[in-house]
């Protein structure tokens, strides 16, 4: 079958499809060609015969990429391609060399498969240019909220890891956070990403495209405090949170079934150029074979590395961040392989060490939402809204003539951890969703605790009593958080549950 082939307008795309001239769409199978002189091309080709000598398959390829030398010149400036060197050959995702002929039904028509040219000149490039196509809102990285900061970015990038390594067995579970001037680096042993459609790693790369978006109904109802982590559905996703730490990052992936280790390249400046343009934007990629560290650390098979270089943060106080993050993920405890419970400090062990002994006040609230009592229901929707809030009030007495919750701010303060607050404008509430912390989820005062007229001589103990207590709120999925994670979103976003609690 001979077929004829077709390139895109776009001179800045560097990847061309091919596709035969009959109509039978019974069989299709896509190729993502890594070049050895770092670029790529794309190949589509449909309803071939079961074998295809290797020559002709090149032979396709070569085609392609002189058309897209032709619309993009700068493609002249690579070093050529020995196209006629008889030591060509195919390497697949697995690592396996074809050097006679391609067999289709080795690959999954209707998927993307990434396979590497090598001409046998052994000077193959490592990376590839317009490798993986992630078209991002670049016009975030220009305008964050002010609330959009180092800790809060850096707990994006945890959030994705915590979702992920969830679906292991406990004793599999492992995040491991270092930082230093030169780089911040996370990794996982969740299940990993590679490039088949399921599990891309360009879904880590484009914000509402994220692996779990389908878990969201698991994490909602279940006991306090819904430690359930698919909080990965909200905010502003891998690439803005990275870029936000540092001006490059190296993202590295692998799943159980790959043998390879695929990689994505961002990088801030190249971002920012082609904001707001015309142009999607395609970063670097490549595929190498798992380095012996991360084989150890991941004895399953799977994991994802995130490094940041050049970080824009220096000199972090890596106490004040321990005690942060021990705040955030309290309930899960552990990051980069050690018990943040040892760790003395941060605002939640301080608090809790003051709090009274007495019997806990919990209530517990449901929310639902059917096509019944919802005005605004798609008309014929079956789909039932639902959320789930536990409301724990804990009282702070005074001891030895002075406020504990005093006691407490001057804690904090001799910990470092910058406390604006005093004991009038100190939060009575803070709020927990799916376990994490929403650090600036900080509401005003709770009914019972605000001022009001009341008749008798002890009215003035009864305000200054209520005055002493904080409410602790763990909430399930049903409610969504602001893109920054740190407050529970307004209405029409949260929806009704979240005005109501």
């Amino acid at each position: 079958m001979e077929p004829s082939c077709s390139t895109s307008g776009n001179n800045r795309k560097r990847r061309v499809d091919c596709v035969t001239d009959d109509g039978d769409m019974d069989r299709v199978y896509r190729f993502t060609v890594l070049l050895p002189n770092g670029t790529s091309v794309g190949i589509t080709i449909r309803d071939p015969d079961t074998l295809m000598t290797l020559g002709d398959f090149v032979l396709m390829i070569e085609r392609r990429y002189i058309r897209a030398e032709a619309q993009d010149p700068s493609l002249k400036l690579k070093r050529p391609i020995a196209w006629k060197s008889e030591e060509l050959y195919i390497e697949d995702a697995n690592g396996e060399q074809i050097k006679r002929r391609i067999i289709f039904d080795n690959f999954k028509p209707y998927k993307r498969h990434i396979i590497r040219l090598h001409d046998g000149s052994g000077n193959a490039a490592d990376t590839f240019e317009d490798m993986w196509d992630l078209t991002p809102d670049t016009e975030l990285l220009k305008e964050l909220p002010e609330e959009y900061n180092f800790e809060t970015a850096l707990a994006d990038l945890i959030d994705n890891s915590l979702q992920a390594v969830w679906a292991n067995p406990p004793k599999s579970r492992l995040i491991s956070l270092d930082i230093s001037d030169e780089k911040i680096s996370i990794f996982d042993t969740g299940p990993g990403m590679d490039a088949s459609d399921e599990n891309s790693i360009t879904k880590w790369g484009k914000m509402g495209a994220s692996l779990h978006r389908n878990f969201k109904a698991k994490a909602v109802g279940g006991k306090p405090p819904y430690l359930m982590p698919f909080f990965g559905l909200f905010g502003y996703g891998g690439p803005i949170a990275s870029m936000h730490l540092g001006r490059h990052a190296v993202v590295s992936s692998k799943t159980m079934k790959s043998k390879r280790v695929y990689v994505l390249h961002l990088k801030r400046e190249a971002l920012l150029s082609r904001s707001g343009s015309q142009h999607s934007w395609k970063t670097t990629g490549g595929v190498r074979v798992p380095l012996e560290n991360e084989s150890a650390r991941a004895h399953q098979g799977s994991f994802t590395k995130v490094e940041i270089f050049k970080p824009r943060m220096k000199k972090v106080n890596l106490h004040q961040l321990q005690c942060k993050l021990k705040d955030i993920y309290f309930p899960y405890i552990q990051v980069n392989g050690t018990d943040l419970a040892e760790i003395e400090g941060g605002e939640v062990a301080i608090t809790n060490s003051h709090s009274c002994n007495g019997p806990d006040f919990k209530i517990e609230v449901h929310f639902s939402i059917t096509p019944d009592t919802d005005a605004n229901t798609i008309p014929g929707s079956t789909a039932i809204h639902e959320a789930n809030a536990c409301l724990k009030c804990v009282y702070f007495p005074v001891i030895q003539g002075k406020e504990t919750i005093e006691r407490i701010l001057e804690e904090l303060e001799a910990d470092g951890c910058r406390v604006a607050e005093t004991y009038e404008s100190f939060s009575r509430v803070s709020i927990r969703r799916l376990g994490r912390l929403l650090p600036d989820a900080r509401w005003g005062l709770l009914p019972f605790m605000e001022e009001r007229r009341k008749k008798g001589d002890k009215a003035h103990l009864f305000r200054r009593s209520f005055f002493r207590v904080k409410c602790f709120v763990d909430a399930d999925a049903g409610f969504s958080p602001t893109p920054s994670k740190v407050r529970v979103a307004l209405p029409p976003i949260d929806g009704p549950s979240g005005s109501v609690l």
